[in-house]
């Protein structure tokens, strides 16, 4: 009877109080776009946007997103805009002209940086383009900060999209 109740404490602790390195943190949505700290492309041609969620002057979340098409253009944003409603465009300015990067409104990939550092410590894939919802799965983790419970499942993420363009 001893061994029964120890027993059923011990996987009642290990159910309701997993160890932290057994999940991987939480993804949040992304803040307003307005709210952003920098926006580059990446070597990939994706237009990556950054932001400084705890306001420390670090940027410690991003998000990735597939870009349409770009191109050169006296035309003013508000015209840009009128011809793409349902995407973001992110634009350059130079003397006369601008170049105008016409991007997906949803991300394809978040990706979190936690201790700052500059590398990227879990990235998630959201192959809905939906916004985060719950359907985003883990898909790498750069620095190697990843769990082997989420190594795993990215890897059968990463071999389920084997041969397509991340």
């Amino acid at each position: 009877m001893k061994r029964f109740l120890t027993l059923n404490v011990l996987l009642a602790y290990l159910t309701l109080a997993p160890p932290v390195s057994w999940s991987d943190p939480p993804l949040i949505a992304e803040p307003p776009l307005a709210t952003q700290s920098t926006w580059n492309l990446a070597n990939n041609g994706m237009l990556f946007v950054g932001y400084d969620t705890d306001q420390n002057g670090k940027i410690d979340f991003h998000t990735l997103r597939v870009v349409r098409t770009s191109y050169f253009s006296k035309h003013s944003l508000d015209v840009v805009k009128g011809h793409h409603p349902k995407h973001l465009i992110f634009t350059s300015n130079f003397t006369t002209t601008h170049y105008y990067y016409i991007a997906l409104k949803q991300p394809l990939f978040y990706a979190k940086d936690l201790n700052e550092d500059g590398h990227w410590d879990y990235i998630y894939k959201d192959p809905n383009q939906d916004g985060v919802n719950g359907n985003e799965a883990f898909y790498d983790s750069p620095s190697g900060m990843g769990t082997a419970s989420s190594m795993s499942s990215g890897q059968e993420v990463a071999s389920a999209n084997k041969g397509r363009n991340p």
